[in-house]
């Protein structure tokens, strides 16, 4: 047992050691890339230090630091400070001119989409085509300018601000055709493939 004791201890040791140089080592390897970066960082001070003087050698100080004289200026004081220079004003021909007028907005046009029933409350759709909007809507709801009036099975009755009222027609128109021998198929029937 005590072998076992020593062997552990002197593994621990070593181990002990090998962390220590480890350390040491990134340490040396530390401070060597942050010299590094310092000097990189000096050697660009000293560059934008030499950039600087060279672009203050560049600049005409003797004409930046002559002084203005009133005769350097002499047009200013040929007019006063708050005249306005005239100019010509040549003959405008008016002939090119098109004079815009204001277009009424559109009126809507409301059609039948759908119908909904909730309970006892019937909410339908109506699309404004004028406009491109949709609206669901009851009975005191409103659609764009219009208030829903009243919903019945055959037209919804709208009435604007202004007092106009509207009737909206529910029934939708079907195209019905006459066939004669029993099932015929449509265009997206054929298109699909469906029976011929």
């Amino acid at each position: 047992m005590i072998i076992r004791g020593k062997l552990i201890s002197g593994l621990l040791l070593l181990l002990l050691i090998a962390t220590i140089a480890i350390g040491i080592n990134a340490q040396e390897k530390k401070k060597k890339t942050s010299d590094e970066f310092l000097k990189d960082i000096e050697s660009m001070a000293e560059t934008a230090k030499a950039k600087k003087k060279i672009t203050a050698d560049s600049w005409d100080m003797e004409g930046l630091k002559k002084l203005e004289t009133p005769e350097d200026n002499s047009f200013l004081a040929e007019r006063g400070i708050f005249s306005k220079p005239v100019s010509e004003v040549k003959d405008e021909k008016k002939e090119g001119i098109v004079f815009l007028k204001e277009e009424e907005p559109k009126k809507p046009k409301f059609v039948y989409k759908g119908r909904m029933t909730l309970g006892d409350r019937i909410i339908v759709i109506i699309e404004d085509e004028n406009m491109g909007k949709s609206f669901s809507v009851k009975e005191g709801d409103s659609a764009g300018d219009f208030t829903v009036l009243s919903i019945d099975k055959k037209e919804i009755r709208l009435r604007k601000k202004d007092g106009e009222e509207i009737a909206v027609s529910m029934v939708k128109e079907q195209k019905k055709e006459k066939v004669e021998e029993g099932f015929k198929p449509s265009s997206t029937d054929e298109e699909a493939g469906g029976p011929k």
